[in-house]
């Protein structure tokens, strides 16, 4: 006589389920035996099915509202007995059944905690005895079958039904469940540490001794970062006490093809910018990114005009670019995306005119950003490096927020700095996106010259100003980090640049500080750097 135990919190699909078993069994000429624990089985009473109670069978009740019901011997024996005499003796011995499926699945611990529930509610759903039942039968997958989803049940009843349900088939079943309770055991882990507390300073944050990366796939990719590689697309991890605060995915995809692994990485390099910035000044952002770094930044009174002026910042560049706005993209400004090649336009939302529009361009990606993703600074976001034989390096992957408040004016006229406090905050907003060693000229809300990634920072500096041209003059020019020379401020003072923002920190400081003063520039000093590798 097969015999199923079944627990399950979410009991969609499980009549259907057991019903074909019944009559996989029935065929047979046997008879399928289900025992269950108490809100499942008055569900499978209801349902038609002939159901013992596991405490008719412990000679135990539920106790502790239910906290405690299948920790019991005459449970786990039946589920963990091997496929052999000592064990079946053993078992007749005591009078016990042996189970064969076991139908399990936990406490939606995870949807929880996207609820605003306090420490002491959350840990009422940590399941104990599911994931108890799980291992077990996953231990002794050589006899028993193990379903821990509902996603299982179709092709577990088909395979039953077809007598293929082996010791491969039950092998693939343990798998499963330890990659569910191992992420399950990851965001209880996580919860309980968040509840420690954090240090105040960024490098004071805590970090587990043990970190496991408990990871969920959401899709595979057309590709990796080249066509030759295979990429696979995974929803933040859960590790020890740090977490990402966004609902995933952060995008819905409303048209065109599928995302490779540059494109998902282009789109978080363009919701970081279009997040800094917009809390920072008054008005709307258009950005273009092109191999995950900007070339045009802007700020307009709406999604268009701050378009307008970004593109112009280099037109051949924004060729297959990522085009993302921080407002709503209408069908004027839809028309104007469709004239190039464009793999990947982000909003907020598109009116249906838009949308539209971008029927023409059948490949071309339109992605509806989640509100939240544009609602402030990505707190408790974290970078994992992989460096093979080197290990993993996690680190903190934000900048902590410096305000022009917070400058302090190093040289020069600090009317200066009232004058341009938005153009400042823009600049620092946006520099701190560009691979190191980084540069941007910033004029009037607008980032109109980039160095990007040289391996010195004077030729950073020649690249945005030489990209800047005439706009230089007057505007202001910041950097991710200390200049060692002087040399660039005086390449700087060559094309009209009228205000220097950078974090200060080197030996050169008084000396760079010195020759900005000569200039007659003014100089403010962030007093925190921040690279990008």
């Amino acid at each position: 006589m097969p015999t199923v135990l079944a627990s399950v919190f979410e009991k969609s699909g499980l009549v259907d389920l057991l019903g074909r078993l019944r009559t996989a069994a029935e065929q047979k000429g046997e008879a399928l035996k289900v025992i269950a624990t108490g809100s499942t089985c008055g569900y499978l009473i209801e349902n038609g099915f002939d159901c013992v109670k596991v405490e008719e069978m412990t000679g135990f009740p539920e106790i502790l509202d239910g906290r405690v019901k299948t920790l019991h011997p005459r449970v786990f024996a039946g589920v963990l007995s091997r496929n052999s005499e000592k064990d079946r003796a053993t078992l007749k011995e005591h009078g016990i059944s042996e189970i064969d499926v076991v139908i399990v699945n936990l406490y939606p611990f995870e949807e929880k905690m996207k609820l605003d529930l306090t420490l002491e509610q959350l840990i009422e759903f940590i399941d104990i005895g599911g994931p108890s039942l799980l291992r077990a039968g996953s231990k002794n997958y050589d006899r028993v079958a193990v379903l821990s989803s509902p996603s299982q049940y179709e092709d577990f009843a088909r395979a039953y039904q077809a007598g293929a349900v082996d010791k491969a088939y039950r092998l693939k079943l343990a798998a499963q469940v330890f990659a569910q309770t191992s992420r399950y055991d990851s965001l209880i882990e996580g919860v309980l540490s968040r509840a420690l507390g954090t240090g105040q300073d960024d490098r004071e944050s805590h970090f587990p001794e043990a970190a496991s990366l408990s990871l969920k796939q959401v899709s595979t990719l057309r590709y990796g970062e080249n066509p030759h590689q295979a990429a696979a697309w995974y929803q933040p991890p859960a590790i020890s006490g740090l977490k990402h605060d966004v609902s995933f995915p952060p995008f819905e995809k409303l048209a065109g093809k599928e995302l490779s692994a540059n494109n998902i990485l282009d789109c978080y390099a363009l919701v970081r910018i279009l997040k800094d910035i917009r809390p920072a000044i008054s008005g709307e952002v258009a950005c273009i990114i092109k191999h995950n770094n900007p070339c045009g930044v802007a700020i307009g009174k709406n999604a268009e005009e701050a378009f307008d002026r970004a593109y112009a910042t280099d037109p051949l560049s924004a060729f297959g670019g990522i085009y993302g706005f921080s407002q709503k993209v209408e069908e004027a400004l839809a028309k104007k995306i469709v004239q190039g090649f464009v793999e990947i336009v982000a909003a907020p939302d598109f009116s249906p005119e838009a949308l539209k529009v971008f029927e023409s361009k059948k490949n071309m990606r339109v992605l509806k950003l989640k509100p939240s993703l544009l609602g402030g600074a990505f707190a408790g976001a974290i970078r994992i490096k992989d460096m093979g034989d080197f290990g993993l390096i996690l680190e903190k992957d934000v900048e902590k927020p410096v305000s022009v408040s917070e400058f302090e004016t190093a040289c020069g006229d600090k009317q200066t700095v009232i004058e341009h406090k938005d153009d400042l905050a823009f600049a620092w907003n946006v520099v701190k996106h560009l691979t190191s060693n980084a540069i941007v000229v910033v004029k009037d809300g607008n980032a109109v010259g980039f160095g990007i990634g040289q391996t010195s920072r004077v030729a950073s500096v020649k690249l945005a100003l030489a990209q800047a041209g005439e706009a230089a003059k007057g505007a202001i020019l910041a950097s991710d980090a200390f200049f060692p020379n002087v040399d660039s401020i005086e390449e700087a003072s060559a094309f009209g640049i009228k205000v220097i923002v950078q974090p200060g920190g080197s030996i050169k400081d008084k000396d760079v500080i010195a020759k900005a003063e000569e200039l007659g520039m003014t100089m403010l000093l962030t007093g925190q750097r921040c690279f990008r590798h």
